[in-house]
């Protein structure tokens, strides 16, 4: 952000291609439709980011610290630890209800990056991490026994369900998953 609350051009530069790359993929969108969707130069481009590469990974960051948020919004909308483990699941609902949903962010870029060097596989990993201890630490909390077979099962069923309302193109997914994860509790 600029002094006066407006959106840098780098800020304005990481905000375009991150819609963009979600919209239609890394491959499918180029430097100059970034920079002139962006309003910037392309030095200015060159300048924050020295290469596509190095704006793929930005954008990684950025959807990874998105991700975090989300999980910390669902902190913020349970009383409760159990509370907090299902309103992951109401959160993803609300999400895939939104007209640009396209699943997980950092999944999709590592389908779409793909072989050994993919950029992406890094942050989707972490961010599979971070949200199997999200739900081991909310069970523990709420006193499940095996809290580490609970975080994976969660994790497996919210990862599921954001790919199957995706496919489905429903949010009929997130409700499912959300009562398989009441079943789960018990």
């Amino acid at each position: 952000m600029t002094d006066d609350g407006t959106p840098s051009a780098a800020d304005r530069l990481l905000d375009t291609a991150a819609r963009l790359f979600y919209a239609r993929g890394v491959a499918n969108v180029g430097i100059n439709e970034i920079i002139a969707r962006a309003g910037v130069a392309r030095m200015t481009l060159y300048h924050h980011f020295p290469s596509k590469d190095a704006l793929v990974k930005a954008v990684l960051e950025a959807r990874r610290a998105e991700r975090r948020a989300w999980l910390a919004r669902a902190d913020e909308l349970g009383g409760t630890p159990r509370e907090r483990l299902l309103a992951v699941f109401d959160l993803l609902e609300a999400w895939v209800d939104t007209p640009d949903f396209r699943g997980c962010p950092l999944v999709a870029a590592t389908f779409e990056l793909g072989g050994q060097f993919n950029a992406a596989l890094p942050y989707a990993r972490d961010h599979i991490a971070e949200v199997r201890a999200f739900f081991v630490e909310r069970a523990a909390q709420a006193g499940v026994t095996d809290t580490h077979t609970a975080g994976a099962r969660l994790q497996l069923l919210l990862e599921g369900a954001t790919v199957t309302a995706l496919v489905q193109g429903t949010a009929e997914a997130a409700r499912e998953a959300r009562g398989a994860a009441i079943a789960l509790l018990g």
